[in-house]
């Protein structure tokens, strides 16, 4: 069953984009104007959502069925709305994918094409396929109507490999088709209910504006550009540029200049939970049956003992092995953390405590290295970001891991120079459809080996290019869509004067796909008001009519890239012919999230294992899931309504660390984390020596008590 059972679009008949955009309500001069500092682009943003909802709500709806769908009147719906909405996406952060760009949209295996062009405050569509268009999308119909009618997210199509962009349209043609889906549900979801509509607005009034969160992005990257740096900033989109600053010699520099005694206290706080955090995930990714089998593995290779893989089955195996082994076990269950917009526990932890080991590092060392890889990912984020390479997909850990390898090991700049160099010889870049098998550790495993050999190798005088970072044929330009090169300055900026590992560091109170948590949040919160109201746990499967989920935009993009919002998808993780799709694939499907957490009151790994996929009541609570993508929501917000006996029960849930982690601290993570694998003693007895971790002379004291 699909998400949504039935749709309706807007006929663009009454829609003045004129009116829309230069008139006395909202001109865009008042709009841009209103973007020149954080608080005024957040209400000005609200009060364009606004806009934008009232008028369409003013416009002439009807319904149209599944059967009744065409892919030329949801292209017709899309650009009506794009008049209204456009602008806004214009200023994002990947607005540059979009803005003053030709997309030839052909219907697979028919003669239908139609051009459409996205201009920053205006769309325009035509028959036939223009020679000049930045990207060509071929699709069938359905996946056509699926995207543009609001049944599943745009990235279904590429991950299910029908739809072929080539790689220099790839960015491009993914955002569009993520674009449509949510402009789907622009104002009120694609039933366009009255009721709903009007909550929306309420809401927008009542919270006065969208939801700002602590550490999250900002929502106008190039708003943000101008205001830090005005002149440089309006020069280089006049005039272009053509020089990169040295990153990789600056970079060097400051890891391995960097001393224990001049990091501040927060941050040794934070890396401290960071090595809680991870630790525990990594016991948890043990117990599960990709972690069983890559353990078995890598102890049957009978490296020397150098360093400890952590888990239910310790061992000790090389430092390169054992960094990548405990990496891998880490990302199993998409529990462990990010830093801005860069996973990095996974990564950063786990060679560091490896390296640590075999060069006898101490303790503060450790924890030194840990801040400063934090700190570099928190920054090159910013610029690495792009359509498909976000979040967990976002290629960065090759930038700082041999940094950190090669200064525990010893060596002096411009060792640590040639490990950069020789990590980056090959860059690797993650395939999201891999993302449903075992291998998908090997995300933060292999850059972890590379990092840890590539350290080791520079340690015998073996050279890499030492500009390779931020050459124009280098690192930075193979693993994304880089906007200029003055861009790069970013990954070096105030390095040691403004310190953000520890306001932009985010733990995973559960294990799913991040941008999901306050959604999970919400339903635990929800299922607790229905056990206060008397209804049953057992028989909530039964009683529950609907699970109606409001959800942030960025979750909208992949939270049905491996369903296409169908519990179809909990056969085919069963399946024993599909042995390639996993558990993992629901790591990343929120109406899983949603469903097990209100069936189970928890989200933990047990909810990943066989037995509680293939439950029966689960199951009906799939069903009965509705996702809505909500401007109101902001970059983390989400609200979830269940509905029994006629009655609704909500809770809308906006800030991470605020809210979704409050009382949630990173003992209990690792106490929840580890408690299959270490007794209650045990946990206390590493709580307590992560808290004192600088005192170690050597590090190998520490891990031998993991």
């Amino acid at each position: 069953m699909g998400l949504f059972r039935s749709v309706r679009w807007r006929c663009s008949a009454t829609l003045d984009p004129a009116t829309l955009l230069d008139g006395a309500a909202f001109g865009r001069r008042t709009f841009l104007k209103g973007t020149t500092a954080v608080a005024g682009t957040l209400a000005s943003l609200s009060a364009f959502g606004q806009l934008v909802a009232e008028a369409f709500a003013q416009t002439p709806t009807f319904p149209v069925p599944a059967a009744a769908r065409t892919p030329e009147g949801g292209l017709a719906a899309f650009v009506a709305k794009w008049q209204a909405a456009g602008p806004a996406i214009v200023l994002t952060r990947f607005g540059r994918f979009l803005s003053n760009r030709i997309f030839n949209c052909h219907v697979a295996g028919t003669p239908r094409a139609y051009n459409l062009f996205l201009g920053a405050a205006g769309a325009t569509l035509a028959p036939g396929t223009n020679p000049s268009a930045h990207a060509n999308l071929i699709l069938d119909e359905g996946d056509w109507n699926g995207v543009l009618y609001g049944d599943f997210t745009g990235l279904a199509p590429l991950v299910a490999g029908r739809a072929f962009p080539s790689r220099d349209e790839a960015n491009r043609a993914a955002l569009l088709l993520i674009v449509m889906y949510i402009f789907a549900h622009i104002p009120a979801g694609a039933d366009n209910d009255p009721a709903f509509l009007a909550n929306l607005l309420r809401d927008l009034a009542a919270r006065q504006g969208l939801p700002q969160c602590e550490g999250e992005p900002p929502t106008f990257e190039l708003v943000d550009d101008i205001e830090a740096d005005p002149t440089g900033t309006i020069e280089e989109l006049a005039l272009g540029a053509t020089r990169a600053p040295g990153v990789t010699a600056t970079l060097a520099g400051w890891v391995h200049g960097l001393p224990f005694d001049q990091v501040p206290p927060e941050q040794i706080q934070a890396a401290k939970d960071q090595v809680k955090n991870i630790l525990g995930v990594i016991y948890a990714g043990s117990t599960m049956a990709p972690g069983i089998k890559l353990a078995r593995a890598v102890q049957s290779f009978q490296d020397r003992a150098e360093a400890t893989v952590i888990g239910r089955n310790r061992f000790r195996t090389s430092a390169r092995q054992a960094a990548m082994a405990n990496s891998f076990l880490a990302q199993l269950l998409e529990w462990e953390d990010w830093t801005f917009l860069a996973h990095s526990g996974a990564s950063i932890v786990p060679v560091v405590l490896a390296v640590g080991e075999l060069a006898g590092a101490s303790g503060a060392t450790v924890l030194t290295a840990i801040v400063a890889g934090n700190e570099i990912v928190a920054r090159a984020g910013e610029f690495l970001t792009d359509v498909l390479h976000t979040g967990n997909a976002l290629a960065i850990h090759q930038l700082e891991l041999p940094l950190l390898a090669a200064k525990l090991l010893g060596l002096e700049p411009d060792g640590l120079r040639d490990a950069s160099g020789i990590a980056c010889t090959q860059p690797q870049v993650t395939s999201i459809p891999a993302w449903t098998a075992d291998a998908k550790g090997l995300l933060t495993g292999a850059p972890a080996y590379t990092a840890v050999l590539a350290a080791q190798l520079a340690a015998q005088g073996l050279t890499g290019r030492r500009d390779l970072l931020e050459s124009p044929l280098g690192y930075f330009y193979g693993v994304a869509d880089i906007a200029s090169p003055r861009r790069l300055e970013r990954a070096v900026r105030d390095l040691g004067t403004d310190w953000r590992f520890a306001r932009q560091y985010f733990n995973k109170r559960y294990p799913t796909d991040g941008f999901q948590l306050p959604a999970v949040h919400a339903t635990l919160n929800v299922r607790r008001q229905l056990l206060d109201a008397g209804v049953a746990a057992a028989a909530l499967p039964a009683v529950v009519e609907r699970i109606f989920a409001r959800i942030p935009f960025v979750m909208a993009s992949s939270a049905t890239m491996f369903s296409e919002g169908k519990s179809a998808i909990l056969d085919r993780v069963l399946d024993p012919n599909e042995p390639d799709f996993t558990y993992i694939a629901l790591l990343f499907d929120g109406p899983y999230a949603i469903a097990a957490a209100l069936r189970d009151g928890e989200l933990t790994q047990r909810q990943y294992r066989d037995d509680r996929v293939g439950d029966a009541g689960l199951r009906a609570l799939y069903d009965k899931v509705e996702m809505v993508p909500d401007l109101t929501m902001g970059v983390f917000g989400a609200e979830v309504t269940v509905t029994v006996a006629g009655q609704d029960y909500k809770s809308f849930v906006d800030c991470i660390r605020e809210n979704v982690n409050a009382g949630f601290g990173a003992n209990d993570k690792f106490q929840l984390t580890a408690a299959e694998v270490l007794s209650a003693s045990r946990m206390r007895q590493v709580l307590d020596a992560i808290d004192h971790l600088e005192q170690f002379a050597d590090v190998r004291g520490f891990t031998r008590l993991l």
